[in-house]
């Protein structure tokens, strides 16, 4: 069969159905066939799905309403009970199924009533409570729990970037500035940069969370109502840590999705710059890291290339939240938390399966003038020099040994003397020792000497994971504690429920 559909696909005829969706150059990069031994996992990818039934806050909304309003004594209980009852016998039915049925959106849970008790009970439940307020706390509660994937999506990732750098606190890899090599320092001083920047996005999703999870329940159409309400069990039987404060506030209020918006566009910077590297440290010429097959693709024409296709997906996530926020609405958030978190375990997946080449880091580290500013920084120490008449003797050096086709391994005494005699603010012989040169161009010395607060030698990035171990730890602590109130809300409300049903029995 495969051998017929490649002949008339050879006579671009026909591409069989099943073919069609499978993407550029499906045919040539097959696993095990030529330059790649791995499924594409793009075609096995599953888009993340907040995993709650599209009617969820409407309904536990309804139901909390319902309980509240009968607790108070707002409505008449037993009326009150059937509408429970009701809701209940709804949710065997299938909450999306039966809403979607009734029609309504919002006011589904209404028209629902309404149809099943009749209009005088079933009008029972939008006592004090506007469009807005079922609008508002839909909204809040859908964000808050995007939010706590959001942040368990991060803190995957940060793991990822904790365990690598563990793994290479001593591996040696050349710093990059403006595209060319600068110093030496770390894999694990370079994963640690990421893992501080997602420390960040989790605290702006952190307060995200606390400015989205709050209670607009009894703001009714912007002024408050004359209801008895009890806006505060409410937000209890819901999982709100707080109630409003000004009912019009709650009303015009849009800044907790802004700021939720903001905080994905700013989180997809590092992933964008992230994927960055990694596509041009996989490149040829520097060929520090190889991705795995099943991220990567290659060329109809260049049979030699493993194009890292995957990386390009990286800044989807942050690309997205950008656009999407020019219309701000739920649905267009919605979108923009899935491509995120899709970005976001994109890339630690490439993490957890990218091949590290250290024997090329060291070997980048050991050419390209890398460790030129050692050498000025020990004309500092053993001669006094100033750091500026330092850094020329050695920008001197520098050109001379260019211009005359020698390496760092070149360069002697007598050579830093030339250079030093050349620049006219010093204009003599700087008598530094070979085994002076010598260390100073060693990039593992390099690196071990940059001990200050937050430098890249090994014994302050040790200080920094386990810094960023701990604030990890507890940072997955409070989403769980978050978690288990608001399983401890949908409990508390349940028992409500079945409370209020059997003294109605």
């Amino acid at each position: 069969m495969i051998e017929d559909e490649y002949k008339t696909i050879g006579k671009m005829s026909y591409i069989p159905k099943i073919q069609q969706n499978r993407g550029h150059g499906w045919f040539y990069r097959r696993p095990g066939i030529g330059r790649l031994m791995e499924e594409d996992r793009r075609r096995t990818w599953k888009s993340y799905m907040l995993d709650y039934p599209k009617f969820y806050a409407y309904h536990q909304f309804d139901k909390a309403h319902l309980v509240m309003l009968i607790e108070e004594g707002i409505i008449p209980e037993e009326e009150g009970i059937k509408c429970l009852q009701k809701l209940k016998e709804m949710e065997q039915e299938g909450i999306d199924n039966a809403r979607e049925a009734i029609g309504g959106l919002a006011h589904s849970g209404e028209a629902y009533l309404t149809m099943k008790l009749g209009w005088w009970i079933g009008g029972r439940i939008h006592a004090g409570r506007s469009s807005h307020d079922l609008s508002e706390v839909n909204q809040r509660i859908t964000q808050r729990n995007y939010l706590l994937d959001l942040m368990d999506a991060v803190n995957d990732l940060r793991e990822t970037l904790l365990d690598l750098s563990e793994q290479h606190v001593e591996t040696i890899v050349p710093f990059w500035s403006h595209g060319q090599r600068g110093r030496p320092i770390t894999l694990a001083f370079y994963c640690m940069t990421w893992v501080k920047m997602f420390e960040r996005d989790l605290e702006r999703l952190e307060l995200c969370y606390q400015h989205t999870n709050i209670s607009p329940a009894g703001t009714s159409e912007g002024t408050g109502t004359d209801f008895p309400l009890n806006p505060k069990r409410t937000a209890e039987l819901l999982g709100f840590d707080d109630v409003y404060g000004n009912a019009n506030d709650m009303w015009l209020t849009t800044d907790f999705r802004i700021e939720a918006f903001a905080a994905l566009m700013i989180l997809g910077d590092p992933l964008r710059r992230m994927g960055e590297d990694l596509q041009h440290w996989s490149g040829w010429e520097y060929r520090i890291v190889e991705l795995a097959d099943r991220w990567c693709g290659t060329s109809s024409i260049m049979a030699h290339k493993k194009n890292p296709h995957a990386i390009y997906t990286l800044p989807v996530g942050g690309a997205s939240a950008k656009a999407r926020i020019l219309l701000g609405t739920p649905v267009e958030f919605a979108k923009a938390v899935k491509d995120v978190i899709d970005s976001i375990r994109m890339a630690n997946e490439m993490l957890q399966t990218t091949t590290w080449n250290t024997d090329r880091m060291i070997e980048l580290c050991r050419s390209g003038w890398i460790c030129i500013p050692d050498l000025a920084r020990t004309m500092c120490e053993e001669k006094g020099l100033p750091w500026r008449v330092a850094h020329q003797i050695c920008a001197t050096l520098v050109r001379l040994a260019m211009s005359e086709g020698k390496s760092e391994k070149d360069v002697t005494s007598n050579f830093v003397d030339r250079a030093a005699v050349e620049y006219p603010v010093y204009g003599k012989p700087l008598n530094l020792s070979e085994e002076s040169i010598r260390r100073a161009f060693n990039p593992e010395i390099s690196v071990k000497k940059r001990i200050v607060h937050g430098g890249a030698a090994p014994e302050r990035v040790r200080e920094q994971i386990n810094e960023s171990r701990e604030k990890l730890i507890k940072d997955k602590k409070n989403i769980e504690v978050k978690r288990n109130r608001l399983k401890a809300a949908t409990e508390k409300l349940e028992k409500a429920i079945v409370g209020l049903m059997e003294k109605g029995v």
